[in-house]
C-alpha cells in the first residue's frame, strides 16, 4: 500500500511540475508577443487648409484597432484587420469633402509611426501595413499550423485603445472551429481589439 502511495503522490508532483512549466512557458510566449503590439488609429481632417490664413481644420481620431509586427519578405510590418486600415465609405465622405487622413500606430512607449497599406484584403479582412517613420518593434512569428477543436488560445489586443507601457490586455478562450473560411474563437471583443493577434 506504501508503495502505491508513493507512485501517487509522484504522479501528483509531476503532474504539477509540468503543468507548472506550461504555465512558465506560456506567460514567456506572451511576454514576447506583447512587444510586437501596436495601436493602430486613423485620423482624418475635412475641408482644405486657408492658405492665406494659414489655418488648417484639426485631426480627429475616427477610428481604432489592434495590430501586431511580423515579418513579411524579411522586413517589419504591421498585420491587422482591413476594416481597421481601409474604410472605403469613410475614405470617399473624406475625400468629397476636400479632407484627409493618415494612419498611425503607437507601440507600447508611447512611440508613433506613420504608416501606409502594403496590401489588404477586404474578403479575408486582412491588412499588411508598412512604416514609413521608423524601426518598428519586435516581430512574432506566424504559425503554419492550426489549432486543433477546443484549444486553448490567448489574445493580445487594445480595446478601446487601453494599451500601454507593460499593460496590455490578454484574453483567452479556446478554437471551435471553421466556417466559410473564417476561424471561430471564444474570446470575448470589444471595439479597439480588431486586428489583434490569437496565439496558441
Amino acid at each position: 500500500m506504501k508503495k502505491y502511495l508513493t507512485i501517487f503522490i509522484i504522479l501528483i508532483l509531476a503532474s504539477f511540475v509540468n503543468s507548472c512549466a506550461t504555465q512558465t512557458n506560456m506567460i514567456k510566449s506572451l511576454q514576447d508577443v506583447k512587444k510586437s503590439i501596436l495601436k493602430i488609429e486613423t485620423w482624418a481632417r475635412f475641408g482644405e487648409c486657408d492658405e492665406e490664413a494659414g489655418t488648417c481644420a484639426e485631426y480627429e481620431l475616427i477610428s481604432m484597432g489592434t495590430g501586431a509586427v511580423v515579418l513579411y519578405n524579411n522586413k517589419k510590418a504591421v498585420l491587422t484587420a482591413a476594416h481597421v486600415c481601409r474604410q472605403e465609405n469613410f475614405e470617399s465622405f473624406v475625400l468629397a469633402h476636400n479632407g484627409d487622413f493618415f494612419l498611425k500606430a503607437i507601440d507600447r512607449n508611447n512611440k508613433e509611426y506613420i504608416i501606409n497599406i502594403l496590401k489588404y484584403d477586404s474578403s479575408s479582412d486582412i491588412c499588411l501595413l508598412k512604416s514609413t517613420t521608423g524601426e518598428l518593434p519586435s516581430y512574432i512569428k506566424i504559425s503554419s499550423k492550426k489549432p486543433e477543436y477546443g484549444e486553448i488560445v490567448y489574445n493580445l489586443a487594445g480595446p478601446l485603445g487601453l494599451l500601454d507601457g507593460s499593460m496590455v490586455p490578454v484574453y483567452n478562450g479556446q478554437f471551435f472551429g471553421n466556417l466559410n473560411g473564417r476561424a471561430f474563437y471564444s474570446i470575448p471583443v470589444i471595439g479597439g481589439s480588431s486586428g489583434s493577434p490569437v496565439i496558441s
